[in-house]
This record gives structure tokens, sequence and C-alpha cells, in this order.
């Protein structure tokens, strides 16, 4: 059976990829896959060679401090490409390292399936051109992104986003919202710069508000230690995201999962300074957050850098509290949201296009 090349570097992709994985197994049980992922990759049935934990970085200032460790990593996949000579690599997300790699894979006639295409809709939309030369099919998350892509020449497909996977349907909400998460990213680097504010503002909210329980959404790939020094201890600590009120939410992928679920919430982000200026010059999009950029227009307030503040989100997140017209209002145009993205099995698409293309 033929060999498959993946790569994924971060929580979030490690669980999509995960899923196309047992999609395959489920299929071809005795299919040889390999390469660089995180814990439920390899639970999947992955052989993971490099740990995706070696990988974890945030932003510019990041990238430079771990350089070495990062092309060393790099060089070792090359190698994979060289010496097991994969049938197929599929790059999972992770532009910066997954584009050359899969540049490198195409050079030598690997064929490529990128699963979760780079933001150039929102910056470097160069990137869309090299996909077209670097890739056999781009497998996308989002709607808009295939009409975005196949404009460039990319052959694009929208595959579903795999969290719908979980039947991400509206909770049963109540207002004033008795129960708020608060997601504050899956990288440890995330949690520090961005935990403290979120929970001084969660204690001043709880003193005008003592009857509301609190819920820490904590990344798998986590350890509690990683928050107990931050969280107070009415705050529940939750590898499964419980039904909620409100949240407040790092921007990423908990931002989408929370608006999926129609809880009306705030995405707060935080960088070093210098990333921060890096991304002002290049980002085209007047959002941060994928629900505001799949709406086109604010649906859910942002604090951004700055702004992000204790006394700024306090204030922001009460205003649902106190305001049950604008709690409704965002509900329901997140459950829009919602509808539009449909209800395609994302794993199950990717894997039946991995077969497709093994098979041309």
């Amino acid at each position: 059976m033929a060999g498959i090349l993946m790569v994924a570097g971060e929580a979030s992709a490690d669980r999509h990829a995960a899923g196309v994985i047992h999609s395959l197994k489920a299929r071809f049980p005795g299919m040889e896959i390999f390469g660089m992922g995180g814990p439920l990759m390899q639970d999947a049935g992955m052989e993971c060679v490099y740990s995706m934990a070696d990988l974890s970085v945030m932003g510019f200032t990041d990238v430079v401090c771990r350089l070495l460790d990062i092309l060393k990593i790099y060089s070792g996949i090359r190698r994979l490409v060289s010496e097991r000579k994969p049938d197929i690599f599929v790059p999972v997300d992770l532009p910066d390292f997954n584009m050359r790699l899969a540049a490198y894979a195409k050079k030598n006639r690997v064929k490529v399936l990128y699963y979760i295409a780079p933001q150039a809709w929102a910056w470097r939309v160069s990137r869309a051109r090299v996909l077209s030369r670097i890739t056999d099919g781009l497998a996308v998350i989002f709607p808009f992104e295939e009409a975005f892509f196949r404009a460039r020449g990319v052959n694009a497909r929208y595959v579903g986003h795999p969290l719908l996977e979980q039947r991400l349907e509206p909770f049963r909400v109540s207002w004033p919202p008795e129960r708020i998460a608060v997601l504050p990213g899956s990288r440890v680097h995330e949690v520090r710069k961005i935990l403290p504010t979120m929970m001084q503002a969660k204690r001043k909210l709880a003193r005008d508000h003592p009857g509301i329980s609190w819920y820490l959404y904590a990344s798998r790939g986590l350890e509690d230690s990683e928050f107990s020094e931050y969280i107070d201890g009415d705050v529940e600590i939750c590898r499964c995201l419980p039904e909620v009120d409100a949240a407040m939410v790092k921007s990423g992928t908990g931002a989408f999962e929370i608006a999926m679920h129609g809880v009306p919430g705030v995405i707060c982000y935080k960088t070093s300074l210098i990333n921060y200026i890096l991304a002002k010059a290049f980002v085209k999009t007047s959002a941060i957050g994928m629900p505001n950029i799949m709406a086109g227009y604010k649906v859910v307030p942002e604090l951004i850098q700055g702004d992000f503040t204790a006394e700024r989100l306090y204030d922001t997140l009460g205003r649902y509290i106190d305001n049950e017209d604008l709690y409704r209002d965002t509900r329901s145009k997140l459950i829009e949201l919602r509808s539009k993205m449909g209800d395609k099995n994302a794993s199950e698409e990717v894997a039946r296009w991995i077969i497709d293309v093994l098979s041309a």
C-alpha cells in the first residue's frame, strides 16, 4: 500500500490530521503513514518520526530564537522524502514550513495534497500562485476560500471544516449568562501572555455577578500545571468545551469553535511588539477573528494588542451580561454563519481525495 508523508505543527492541526488518518486507516489498515505530528496523529496510527512539540513557535521572534532547531527538523523531513519515497505528501497548515517542503516534494515527483490553506486572502497573496505550482490539490476549510484560490489557478476544493465533524450545533444558552468559558490558546506562550489579563477581567466580572460559573477550556496538548498559577479556585479546567453562554477567547481555532456553537464572546489577541508591527504592515483584513472575516463585519468584538486590557475585556464582555438585545442579536448572527458552513465531513472528504490522487 502507498506511503503517505504528513506534517502538522500545532494542536488543532494534530486533531484535524488525526481525523484524516482514522478515515484512511478504516479503509486501508496497513497503509503506511509517517512524518511529523502530535499525540492524536500517533494514536490514530501515524509513525511520528518527529514530534510537533519540537516545532512549537509563535511569531517572528520565536522563529529567530528557534531557527537552528527548525532547520534541523526541516532537513530531516526532506530526508524522509528522498529516502522513504512517499507516494503523496499531505502538509497540514503550517505554511512557512510546509510550503517549502511541498516544493521539495513536488520537485522529487511526489504528489502533494495540501490540507488547510495558508491565509493568503489576509496577507501574502502571492502564496496562492505558488500553491498552484507546488500542489496537486488544496483542501480548504472555509467556503469563501475555494473561489479565492481557484481564481488564482489552484485546484482548490471546499471539504468542510473538521471541527464540524463534532456536530458543532448551537448550545442551549441562557440570558443573562450563567456559564462563561475562558479560552487562552493552545500554546504555552499564548497562555502566559493572554491568560493573566483574562483572569483579571474574570475577577471583576465575578465580583459583579457572583452567580456565574467559570470554565477554562484547555488544549489537550497542555498540562493543568500550565494554567494553575494564573487561575482562581472557582475556575474549572475542562478538556471538552462545556455548554456555556458566553466566552472570552484567544483569536484562532477556539474563536471559530465558540462561534459555531452560537456563543457570543470577545476575541482577544496579544503578541510581542515586533510581531504586531509586522502583522499590521502586511495583514490585509480588517478583522482577525474568523467569525468576523467570514461575515465581512464585526459580529463579535475584538480586543487586540493595546486594546486587550482587563478593563476593556471586563466592559466588553459585560455588555452581553447587561444587554439582552445585544446578546440575542449576536447569537442569531453566529447561528446564521454556522448554517453557511454546511455539513461536509472534512476528514472523509480529504481521505477520499488522497485515495483519488493516489489512484490517478
